[in-house]
């Protein structure tokens, strides 16, 4: 009668142990969990195609925002930037270059549905930003 008790004792932690595992490789295959994403200045989703320019220097951007967490920044059609991109809260915008260059914008949404965008370590840095039409080709290289 002893051996029913003693043979529980032993198989539980072992049955316990093989369900963590279990739930570990559910998570694992789920990936990281990825830190909460907050809408654009618009109100729409923080990613997609953005035109993003320049008063001073007349520089234009077109942003790729993806949902993977990257982005990608062309200039004339030519690539000229990587990174990830972040939102640590609502109307802040963070992107970290794949140089290693971390840059962290307040956005706020401007009477004409674009938005300006300035920079929180220099103000004086300031873009508008005007998202762009959805496109079914793929995006650009």
């Amino acid at each position: 009668m002893r051996a029913a008790p003693l043979f529980l004792a032993l198989a539980f932690p072992a049955l316990a142990l093989a369900a963590c595992s279990e739930d570990r490789r559910e998570e694992a295959a789920e990936g990281p969990a990825r830190a909460a994403v907050y809408p654009a200045a618009d109100g729409g989703a923080a990613t997609g195609r953005f035109e993003i320019s320049s008063a001073d220097s007349g520089a234009v951007i077109v942003q790729e925002v993806l949902p993977d967490g990257s982005y990608r920044n062309l200039m004339d059609g030519e690539l000229v930037e990587t990174g990830t991109w972040a939102t640590p809260e609502p109307g802040v915008f963070c992107t970290t270059s794949s140089n290693g260059r971390t840059s962290c914008d307040e956005e706020s949404l401007a009477p004409d549905g674009t938005w300006i965008s300035v920079n929180v370590e220099d103000p004086a840095v300031r873009w508008i930003i005007r998202r762009l039409e959805e496109t079914s080709g793929p995006p650009a290289a």
